[in-house]
């Protein structure tokens, strides 16, 4: 019985948390103990370069647990290299990410196995933004900011999912191990996902309670702006990077309207003076577009201005798309090799 358990990983990264990392990892290390009949489990901390007690803190927790491992950083090297160094780490048939603060309740870690295993998914994704999902405490302007990012990200995807950011997911531990990932900061959840896309990998998402009640503090020192953050333009990027044929095509058509309107009403001006003028068609023609450059040189301008560029965004967004699905088929294949 005990050798058909799944082994899990609590994979769980780690920054400058001395003040809340024994509360958390004992309330994780508890809530997996009382699922032994189903899993195994380790707990993975990876600690981020912290110059706090956090690594002693953990080290300290691990002695007397066989099941909890620390791995250390040697300097603060960002989100997306500790998930990389953890899942390399991991030694998991499945892999959940948690956050060290307990921002998400550990009812999460059970709620993401069992959906996991019950519609046979690489991946789990926790959801405060979808249905059945809420956020508590979490500042105004930057819940704000954080669904308008997801919507412009979900929007690029191919998944029907809210909350495309999430860090709190539950891995199949040999897909997220056999993912090649480069990022070095947040957006490496972006990256996991538009990744296990072209893998045509199944995502699921559940509901989840985001709350950040117990954090006065943390919040106080945290500067929320409306103006987006280095993250938060990386993560505008990456919705490029879902679709980019969208980022060039839709402007590129609306250029192309505008210089479409421009020229027929230039069309009715030089056909309207032309009926005033004597002579020939050609002459009538002639004299017709040099009154109409007289009554409105800016239209000719504008229709010719838009319609340049507009043949330009539509023709990048053709290559744009040509060139991701290139990659796409090449990261497949290669991918595919891997295993």
């Amino acid at each position: 019985m005990t050798a058909e358990r799944k082994l899990v990983t609590l994979l769980v990264p780690a920054y400058n948390e001395a003040l809340k990392i024994m509360a958390s990892l004992t309330a994780m290390y508890d809530y997996m103990g009382r699922l032994p009949d189903r899993y195994r489990f380790e707990l993975l901390v990876v600690d981020d370069g912290s110059t706090d007690e956090t690594a002693a803190i953990v080290t300290a927790f691990a002695s007397k647990r066989r099941e909890v491992r620390l791995l250390q950083q040697p300097a603060n090297m960002r989100l997306g290299q500790a998930l990389r160094d953890g899942f390399a780490e991991s030694k998991g048939d499945i892999i959940v990410v948690f956050d060290s603060d307990l921002s998400y309740s550990v009812e999460h870690i059970g709620q993401m196995l069992e959906t996991m295993e019950r519609e046979q998914v690489a991946m789990v994704v926790a959801s405060p933004y979808m249905k059945g999902g809420k956020t508590t405490a979490v500042p105004w302007n930057r819940a704000q900011m954080s669904k308008q990012v997801n919507r412009l990200l979900s929007a690029g995807s191919q998944y029907d999912l809210h909350t495309v950011t999430s860090m709190v997911r539950a891995y199949d531990g040999d897909f997220i191990r056999g993912l090649s990932l480069k990022s070095m900061g947040p957006e490496i959840n972006t990256e996991i996902l538009y990744k296990a896309q072209i893998m045509r990998a199944r995502v699921a998402e559940v509901p989840a309670h985001l709350d950040w009640s117990d954090q006065a503090e943390r919040i106080a020192t945290r500067k929320v702006s409306l103006k987006f953050t280095t993250t938060s333009k990386l993560l505008v990027f990456a919705s490029f990077l879902y679709r980019p044929i969208v980022f060039f095509m839709i402007p590129g058509l609306f250029l192309l309207l505008i210089s479409f309107w421009s020229g027929g009403s230039l069309a009715w001006t030089v056909w309207r003076e032309a009926g005033h003028l004597g002579g020939g068609w050609d002459a009538r023609i002639t004299n017709g577009f040099a009154e109409a450059w007289k009554l409105r040189p800016q239209t000719f301008i504008i229709a010719g201005f838009t319609f340049v560029v507009a043949v330009q965004l539509i023709s990048l967004g053709l290559l744009a798309a040509q060139a991701k699905r290139y990659f796409e088929e090449l990261f497949y294949a290669a991918t595919r090799r891997g295993d």
